[in-house]
This record gives C-alpha cells, structure tokens and sequence, in this order.
C-alpha cells in the first residue's frame, strides 16, 4: 500500500501506541475522582500537559483545552468567544470547522466578514489588513496551512501586520495542518488568541485535539456537565487519549527540521515528475494550485494540489485506489459531498477545474519509490480515462469535430 493522503490522518506510530496501548491497560481511573487512582490519573492529565507546552513552547499566559480533535476545537473559541456579536472576519477559504462555525453566528446577527476578495496565493494579502480595522472586526480566524492547498499564513507575519494597521483585532489560527511541519517558535504566543490542534494528523489517536488560548480572554462553553477544565469544556478527560497525543506532539516537534527537508525532496521529486509528464503529453495539461515553492512562509512543502482536466479527480482516485494507491480530494470531512471543492474555487478554478484535481500530501513514512509509483499509475489512469472524459465534454459542448484521443 501507497498511502499518499496524511493531511486527511495519519497511523499512529509504534512509539505512540506504546504509550496508548500501556495507559489503556492501566489508566483506566476517573481524573475527576478524589481516590488515590483517580489523582493518580490526573497527574498524568497534569504531566501530559506541561510535555505539550514545552513542546510547543506555550507560555503561562495561554491554557490548553483537551477536546475531542480540531473541529471541536475550532467550533469552542469560535463561539464560545464570539456569541453572539463580536464581529469576525475570515478567509473564506478555511476548513468547515472554521468556516461553518463563523457562519452559523451570522443567523444571530453577527455577520462576518469574507476577505476572499483580498487573498492572495491562497492566502491573506496582508497589504490589505487594515479594512479589519475599518470594519471593527475583534477576530481574524485563518488556516496557519491550508488543509487543501498547504498555503501558509504565517502567524508572525500576520501578528506584525496586525499591530501596525488592526491593534484591536485579535487573531485565532486553525493550526491542525501545521504542528510537525513548522516549530511553534514562542515569539508567536503574545498575539494569538487561540490555536487548535489535532492528534491524529501526527501520527496519534482519533477522537483527541486541544485548543490553545489566552487565558485573559472568556470562553463559553458549548458543551455543559461537569464542570471539568474550568468548565470551559465538561467531560470525563481521556487520560490513555491525552497521553498518546502528548507523546505524538513530542515526537513531531523533535523532527520538525528533518520532517521539512524530506518533504521538499518527495515534493520536488513529484512536482518535476508532472512537470516532465505534461511536457511529453501536452494534453494533460496540468494546473499547479498549491505554490511550487520552497518559501515555507509561503507553502507547505507536505501538501501538493493539483488539477488535469477533463479527468475527474474521483475517478482517478478509484483507478489508483485499485491499485494500492491512496490519495485525496480535499478535505475529508467534507469528501462525501459532490460538490466542487470551496477552497479551489475560492482561488479561481472552475466547477470542472475543482473537479479534476487531487491532493498528494505526504508523511515521514514515505519514500521516493512511492512518489515514483504513484507517477507511472496515475499517468496509466489518465491516459486510459482521458479518450471517456474528452468524448463527454465534446458532447456536452456540441464540438463534434474536435480531436477525441490521446497522442
């Protein structure tokens, strides 16, 4: 198996599993109780806590939330420090969790502000960062990496920018995308208002994230009961979850400099490859949508979007699939739906383009064979799909006359 989709998860290491597999047998008391086993557990919930924070360089001044992974996360700061009129302004090109939430609070008046037209690369052109400020806007929420395109807003950039031309605005990062690819430096901490992250894109367990917020700002909860984490997010604390999570941010945050480097080299092999296919092929005709660029205040170099029509991207996925070969479309949450993706119609590609497009993203666990493989299959997949997909958009478009196969 060639699994090339480590932006939708990722397997959990076997360092990881030791420890899940060690606290399950063993952790099983209840951290709200007050019996020696259950104190016991929350040490461990206490301990898990400061390795994150030394991990990531989380000062004093910030708390860290345990939640069900990025979407909970997400869906806590979002509404519990907006409900319901703090006004908020976003990219538009965010993962769901992040932009349905911000949507949902305008059927309560509190109308957000879209800064698509003001996106750039897929990112926030911070030239434009001022119309925050002329909007009375309290929150920017933006993707740190962008869950589709691996677009980078850089927290640093974006903070300066923002205390030069929006003081009053206040800045919360969807960081899921970016823990293990970039170091979480604590220069960045000061001016951000919160930060989520989830286990299962390092190498962790599902079912468990964090959120990351300054401790001088209210949060409401959204989910009520007992009372545990300050009350700002109630329920039995997963101690064998946290601790497995604890140990996958450790580890990540050890290899981030090694971790960059072998991605650009599996990047750059992949990127050449469909540079060299489209040029021996010209039909192919292939759209770069992330930046091929090794600027990684820019770009990820762990996410590759690219489109080929007429092909469609599903059906190509299927082809590698029956092959071994894993890949995505996007963002996994929202993969059921039929319809084009947002994000790549947000930076100017059509309905068709966005349904002709594949994300490759990759993780420590692949080699350059695998990115070898995947280039020879995917171009027997297109070649043997394209002649179906030409004859379709030919019909479609009354155009009888023109050229229906593949040189």
């Amino acid at each position: 198996m060639i699994y090339l989709d480590n932006a939708a998860t990722t397997p959990i290491t076997s360092k990881v599993m030791d420890v899940l597999r060690e606290s399950m047998d063993s952790d099983f008391a209840n951290p709200g109780t007050i019996y020696s086993i259950g104190l016991d557990a929350k040490k461990l919930i206490e301990k898990a806590r400061e390795d994150i924070a030394d991990s990531l360089n989380i000062p004093d001044t910030h708390k860290i939330v345990f939640t069900s992974g990025g979407s909970e996360s997400n869906n806590l700061f979002i509404k519990g420090r907006c409900f319901p009129d703090k006004k908020i302004a976003y990219l538009g090109l965010e993962h769901p969790s992040v932009r349905e939430p911000i949507e949902y609070l305008s059927s309560f008046g509190n109308d957000p502000f879209n800064m698509l037209g003001y996106q750039k690369e897929g990112r926030l052109d911070l030239k434009n960062i001022s119309i925050l400020c002329e909007n009375r806007c309290k929150l920017l929420c933006l993707s740190h990496v962008n869950n589709e395109l691996g677009t980078v807003n850089d927290p640093i950039l974006v903070s300066e920018a923002l205390i030069e031309k929006s003081p009053d605005t206040r800045l919360f990062m969807d960081g899921v995308q970016a823990v293990g690819i970039y170091k979480l430096l604590s220069k960045i901490w000061p001016r951000l208002s919160g930060y989520s992250i989830s286990a299962h894109k390092i190498h962790g367990p599902k079912g468990i994230g964090l959120l990351i917020y300054d401790s001088k700002l209210p949060i409401a909860p959204i989910i009520h009961g007992g009372q545990q984490q300050d009350g700002i997010r109630s329920g039995t604390l997963p101690v064998p979850l946290i601790r497995a999570m604890a140990k996958a941010i450790s580890l990540s945050s050890e290899r981030v400099d090694e971790m960059q480097e072998h991605y650009e080299f599996l990047k750059s092999r992949l990127v050449q490859g469909l540079c060299e296919m489209n040029d021996r092929t010209p039909e192919l005709n292939i759209r770069f949508n992330s930046l091929i660029t090794d600027d990684p205040q820019r770009q990820s170099p762990s996410i590759v979007n690219f489109s080929f029509p007429p092909v469609e991207g599903e059906v190509l996925l299927h082809h590698l699939e029956s092959k071994g070969i894993f890949v995505g479309l996007g963002s996994a949450c929202s993969a059921s739906s039929k319809k084009p993706s947002k994000i790549l119609m947000g930076v100017g590609l059509s309905e068709d383009e966005a349904q002709c497009s594949l994300r490759i993203s990759f993780s420590g666990n692949n080699k350059i064979k695998d990115i070898d493989i995947f280039l020879n299959e995917f171009y027997i997949a297109y070649k043997s799909l394209y002649s179906t997909f030409r004859k379709k958009n030919l019909k479609i478009n009354g155009n009888k006359n023109a050229s229906d196969s593949i040189r």
